[in-house]
């Protein structure tokens, strides 16, 4: 399991952070209804639930990352308003706890899968990593700091990011058949079974993940049609 991705991308999320003091902290991000303050409590909680699935696969006491989405909001909501320092302080700890959980698994547990809530989706806890590097990259840019975008993501990831979308979004999603181009790394990818006669978006990666991630109002994207709907992010 190769964790150097996510041990990179994890230390420029730690520098953008350890930057950041109580009033912008409380500014807004580019989420809706969240403050920069709810994306730092989120990546933490994520990354504490990450690594105490990991400890409870290594333990052979599997358990769900999140007791439930209703819990998992109120203490997003809950920590997102404890002090700066509390609050930085946390977010370091549980990165480096998630980092230590990820490196102390034996290969056989690698195949084990857990829950995100009760009931709900299974992955493999080798799918860990590129999970949580996820995380961190599109939840660094929702800080909205204005030193950290999708141009700033790593080219492997834009890719990865354009690859996962492509292969989650469908026609049961709400999403329309599309391909997209990306220009700079001049691949194409199929989207909700996209084909010949649908509508070809073309941009940047950086332009194309961000659009595909929910975000943004598709600026630097073109199309030959009207820009097919995304529904199910």
């Amino acid at each position: 399991m190769d964790l150097q991705p996510l041990t990179d991308s994890t230390r420029r999320l730690v520098r953008t952070v350890d930057a950041l003091d109580e009033p912008l902290l409380a500014a807004p991000s580019l989420l809706p209804g969240w403050s920069r303050s709810h994306v730092v409590a989120h990546l933490t909680l994520n990354a504490e639930a990450m690594a105490g699935a990991a400890d409870g696969v290594r333990g052979s006491t599997p358990r769900p990352l999140y007791a439930s989405r209703e819990s998992r909001d109120a203490d997003i909501e809950e920590l997102a308003h404890v002090t700066c320092t509390e609050l930085r302080q946390r977010f370091l700890a549980s990165t480096s706890r998630l980092a230590d959980a990820l490196a102390g698994l034996p290969d056989e547990t690698l195949v084990a899968e857990v829950e995100w809530y009760p009931g709900g989706p299974l992955r493999a806890v080798a799918q860990f990593p590129e999970i949580r590097r996820a995380e961190v990259e599109v939840h660094h840019a929702d800080l909205a700091t204005g030193e950290y975008d999708a141009t700033s993501w790593p080219g492997d990831f834009r890719a990865w990011l354009i690859d996962s979308r492509a292969r989650t979004l469908s026609p049961e999603t709400g999403a329309e058949p599309f391909t997209v181009y990306a220009g700079d790394l001049d691949r194409t990818w199929s989207v909700a079974g996209g084909g010949e006669s649908d509508p070809v978006v073309t941009g940047s990666s950086a332009d194309l993940a961000w659009w595909l991630s929910g975000r943004g109002d598709a600026s630097g994207l073109a199309s030959d049609d009207p820009l097919p709907r995304i529904a199910g992010w």
